[in-house]
């Protein structure tokens, strides 16, 4: 499948070869549109979260390829499919994502920031280490939405990740359940056998336990941030607990942590964290190797 989608981009020479890629760089640009169309029509993002999801879309197609697109629209199939499973129930949780789970602007430039910026260095320089930074990255979005929107449901009352002597309400910043582990280690392993499949570099079955690695450090270092520094507060309005800078209309009041570092902020910082432990593991294993 990797080779055929590497034939994608054409061979050939002089105009033809030209030709060949100015269709390709046509094709994958409408391929972009469609699908943020598609996700807005189906209420998966908003109408100011096209153009964000547009602007990931095309750096990660042209930077990376088709393939890099996939796995990241396999990321967002896999973390809207978790959000609205038993939405109704994580909503009376209050743990439940606003405006029916549908992803804004600043939601997709958090989860997508790096991996377009790993693309579009890619683009100039590409090689296997920045397919592992991009993979990194993209498993821990994968792993932080799945800990978060699978742990809601867990039986068991989750645990302050500081203190796992303490008990937490479920969707408190920082608190961890076996079964959210368990949610990040399935959509580690998806994005890696999805990679697998397509061939993403650094290639080779080292991908999953490599894209496993990366999202379940990334989710542990989201939980660590969520649970010393992140802000966390109430709605003036509704008088409900809540990391959002606004809520109900109006700005939100302040208890613990920094007040700028909400939570949009901390998962661009939890996608670094999974890319620099990918990057960690491919360099300890070459070194190994």
């Amino acid at each position: 499948m990797a080779q055929a989608l590497q034939g994608f981009y054409g061979v050939g020479q002089g105009e033809e070869k030209y030709m060949i890629s100015l269709i390709a760089i046509v094709i994958e640009f409408f391929i972009v549109i469609a699908v943020a169309l598609a996700a807005v029509l189906l209420n998966t993002i908003d109408g100011r979260g096209f153009l964000a999801s547009v602007l990931v879309g095309l750096a990660i197609i042209y930077g990376g390829g088709l393939q890099w697109f996939i796995v990241v629209a396999v990321f967002f199939i896999l973390g809207v499919v978790f959000t609205l499973y038993r939405y109704g129930y994580k909503k009376t949780l209050g743990g439940a994502q606003e405006k029916g789970g549908a992803r804004n602007w600043p939601n997709i430039l958090a989860n997508g920031g790096m991996t377009s910026f790993f693309a579009v260095v890619n683009f100039l320089y590409p090689g296997p280490v920045l397919g592992a930074l991009f993979l990194g990255a993209v498993s821990a979005s994968a792993a932080d939405t799945a800990a978060t929107e699978i742990g809601l449901l867990s039986r068991s009352r989750p645990r302050l990740i500081t203190n796992l002597t303490k008990v937490v309400a479920p969707g408190t910043s920082g608190g961890v359940s076996y079964l959210g582990f368990v949610g990040a280690g399935f959509s580690s392993v998806a994005i890696g056998a999805i990679a697998l499949l397509l061939g993403v570099p650094p290639g080779g079955l080292l991908v999953v336990p490599l894209c496993l690695f990366a999202g379940l450090a990334g989710a542990v270092f989201d939980s660590l941030l969520g649970a010393t520094v992140q802000r966390a507060g109430f709605c003036k309005i509704c008088l409900k607990p809540t990391e959002a800078l606004r809520h109900c209309g109006e700005p939100t009041k302040v208890t613990t942590g920094a007040g700028f570092i909400e939570n949009n902020l901390v998962n661009l910082l939890a996608t670094g964290a999974g890319a620099a432990a990918s990057l960690g593991a491919l360099l300890l294993t070459s070194a190994a190797g």
